[in-house]
């Protein structure tokens, strides 16, 4: 049975107005940034200023609460906001990822969701390290996943499976966070502030309603939840639209390597040559070369979603070689961003080590976090895979991302 009542929407802020506001919080961004990173998880703060102007919204389906944005409106918030704390941009990624992809579900798993609380916020992962057996209308469901970013805040879970240990079986599941227990392991070298903890199911019942069919090879599928979201960027195959948000981010942090770099060495004197470190013109070169690839990286980014939401509005199915170039334009990102990064870093001399002199250190091991990711670190398979096509051959589709 399908659900019509629409949840009653308050004030809708524009698209300017949320960019603009998450521009705005760069700066207090920046000061929690080394907090999030010590206590290992974003500041309830900022998750609740995230919540009350309505940035959270921007994918959320207008019939369950939210706004129903075009994707370059996340894009640019989600590079703004990571631009002023990488794990701030990467966890609104995350939330509006699955905000997004919830408006794929059956229109009962969005009303499970949002009805009764229009805020509720949605962690992952998608990783299929969950088991699931057929059980009346739905599944028995368990398992245990690494990555669950941000999900001190969240009220819902998507978590990955197979269905009887089938990979051709590949399911995103829906469960309440009563159902999910939260593994105090976040230990690591980069995104701290993300607290992307692991997450264990022992045993939970899941109603068919409250899945979908994951990964490559859905890019076609007619997903339930289309039938009330009208919105073309809900037609945009979904792991275009994850990949994009979660590199979105890599942007941001690029932002701000180049902008806390600037800072830690304008007025820096080099101990070998007695001269301003930036006047010297590898300093020189490695900031215009950053600051050129940061500019290219977000009109690419914006192009590309401007393009699928076009396509989508138009009723254009991207081909496989289509969606093979855009997964890569946007999984390269992160490589791109490092690579630039890296050269500023190098730079820095022995004072960007010291946590307490500049936030360098910081914003590089959260660049190489994000590098890391499954989003980012798989181009290279995107790369074969057009390149395999100028051969009129066509690779063995991945079961993941």
């Amino acid at each position: 049975m399908n659900v019509s009542t629409r949840v009653a929407v308050g004030t809708r802020p524009s698209a300017e107005e949320l960019i603009a506001h998450s521009e705005a919080m760069i700066p207090r961004l920046k000061e929690h940034a080394a907090e999030s990173e010590s206590t290992g998880k974003v500041s309830k703060v900022i998750i609740d200023e995230m919540i009350k102007s309505g940035i959270s919204k921007i994918a959320q389906p207008a019939r369950w609460g939210g706004y129903e944005m075009s994707l370059t409106v996340l894009a640019q918030t989600i590079i703004n906001l990571a631009r002023g704390d990488h794990s701030v941009g990467w966890c609104h990624s995350v939330y509006s990822g699955h905000a997004h992809h919830l408006a794929l579900f059956d229109d009962r798993a969005a009303r499970d969701v949002w009805k009764d609380n229009p805020d509720s916020l949605v962690a992952s992962p998608y990783n299929p390290q969950g088991t699931a057996t057929p059980y009346k209308d739905g599944y028995k469901f368990k398992g245990q996943w690494r990555y669950s970013s941000g999900c001190d805040y969240v009220d819902w879970y998507l978590l990955g499976g197979f269905v009887d240990g089938d990979a051709s079986k590949f399911k995103t599941f829906l469960l309440p966070k009563k159902d999910v227990e939260i593994l105090d392991d976040w230990r690591v070298m980069g995104l701290k502030g993300t607290g992307s903890k692991s997450v264990r199911v022992t045993e939970a019942f899941v109603p068919e309603y409250r899945t979908v069919p994951f990964g490559p090879g859905t890019e076609y599928f007619n997903f339930p939840g289309l039938e009330f979201n009208k919105s073309p960027a809900y037609r945009i195959p979904y792991i275009l639209v994850f990949n994009r948000a979660a590199t979105a981010a890599a942007i941001g942090g690029l932002a701000a390597m180049i902008d806390e770099f600037c800072r830690h060495v304008a007025k820096k004197i080099s101990v070998i040559s007695q001269k301003p470190v930036a006047e010297h013109p590898d300093t020189q070169l490695a900031v215009g070369e950053a600051v050129a690839t940061l500019k290219l990286l977000k009109i690419v980014a914006i192009h590309d979603l401007s393009t699928l939401e076009g396509m989508a509005a138009r009723n254009a199915m991207a081909g496989e070689d289509d969606i093979n170039e855009y997964r890569y334009r946007a999984q390269e990102v992160a490589e791109r961003a490092i690579a630039a990064a890296r050269q500023l870093f190098e730079l820095s001399g022995g004072g960007g080590l010291y946590d307490e002199e500049t936030a360098l250190s910081r914003i590089y091991r959260n660049l190489i976090g994000q590098r890391n990711h499954p989003a980012g670190a798989v181009y290279r398979d995107s790369a074969r895979a057009i390149g395999a096509l100028m051969f009129g051959k066509s690779l063995e589709k991945r079961l993941r991302f």
